[in-house]
């Protein structure tokens, strides 16, 4: 009896440490967006900025598309680069942390340089056994490791929080 004692107040000594350990593993990332697959690419000509006189174009992405920043995939029906802004947008998104949860939203807005983006409206995270983590309409997602991070706020746990 005393050994089972024993072992449960050490318990959580060794759940901090795999924790530990998995965070160890979570290495930074480069944040860099990399086409996997699309299934049609367009080029879209650039909206003119003042003071500059030759802009990249856009490139739009259809169809079924594919990226990958880090470990994570990033999957959705289309997709825009603002190739002169760093900026991409997203919709239909499922990002998948192979570590951690997947999320998935109806649009992610990613800023290349800063490798942060926020995936807004219908909003849903799950835990890699399939659990329901929460829901939410904007979460904050750090692609800046090989296994994003959510920011912390606005997540609803499942049944809303009621017990």
């Amino acid at each position: 009896m005393k050994k089972i004692i024993f072992l449960l107040l050490l318990l959580p000594l060794f759940s901090n440490a795999q924790t530990d350990k998995k965070e160890d593993e979570n290495k930074e990332s480069d944040g860099v967006l990399t086409l996997v697959h699309a299934d049609k690419t367009v080029a879209v000509p650039a909206a003119p900025k003042e003071g500059k006189k030759k802009q990249k174009d856009n490139t739009k992405y259809l169809g079924t598309v594919q990226f990958k920043i880090g470990n994570n995939q990033i999957t959705c029906d289309s997709a825009i680069i603002f190739e002169n802004d760093d900026l991409v947008e997203a919709y239909n998104v499922t990002i998948i942390n192979p570590i951690y949860f997947t999320t998935r939203g109806d649009q992610l807005n990613y800023n290349k340089e800063t490798k942060r983006g926020n995936v807004t409206k219908n909003v849903n995270i799950t835990a890699l056994n399939g659990n329901v983590v929460g829901s939410s309409e904007n979460v904050e997602v750090d692609m800046s490791r090989e296994a994003y991070r959510i920011g912390m706020g606005s997540i609803n746990p499942p049944g809303g929080g009621k017990q």
